[in-house]
């Protein structure tokens, strides 16, 4: 075999590393994220046990969306900001917009701020990491359901819940 051919083939399987591995670079991201609780990652437990003990206590919620690599949606939060007994369970919206004129799918990843207290965020309903499904100039509404946890600490007077809005489209084979 000539080096030229062998050259070629070696080429041929490192581009095609690449542009697997790029593909692989967010689920990673957010499995690492998951796991390690970096950039603010909530919990995603399966069976969220809720005791609902509201206290005398309130915070702030602050609600803030962004749109990744220019996707041709409108996302935003129906509330932007939410003052919340803590220990009680709330109820909110985002909505989504496809300002293209062709079937998309979208899928959100959360992030709370500050991150050293995003575990005592519990999202009980949540429309992240679940495929979105969403028609060409359409609208629909995302139902977000949340408790502040009690054991939040004290001096912490508010969080703010981020999510980004990623197409989904090309990823699951659909145009």
């Amino acid at each position: 075999m000539s080096s030229l051919k062998k050259t070629y083939i070696a080429l041929t399987f490192i581009t095609i590393f690449m542009f697997s591995f790029s593909y692989m670079l967010v689920p990673l991201y957010d499995i690492f994220c998951e796991i390690t609780g970096l950039n603010g990652k909530t919990n995603q437990e399966k069976f969220l046990v809720v005791n609902e003990n509201p206290t005398e206590r309130f915070v702030t919620v602050k609600f803030t969306s962004t749109i990744a690599n220019s996707a041709p949606f409108q996302f935003e939060p129906i509330d932007r900001e939410m003052i919340v007994q803590v220990g009680k369970i709330n109820n909110t919206f985002y909505t989504l917009t496809n300002n293209s004129t062709t079937l998309k799918h979208a899928t959100a990843s959360p992030s709370v701020v500050p991150s050293e207290h995003a575990e005592y965020f519990k999202k009980i309903e949540c429309f992240c990491f679940s495929q979105q499904q969403i028609n060409g100039l359409e609208t629909i509404e995302l139902p977000l359901q949340f408790i502040v946890d009690n054991e939040l600490p004290l001096e912490t007077k508010t969080l703010i819940l981020s999510y980004t809005m990623f197409n989904t489209t090309d990823q699951i084979g659909s145009k």
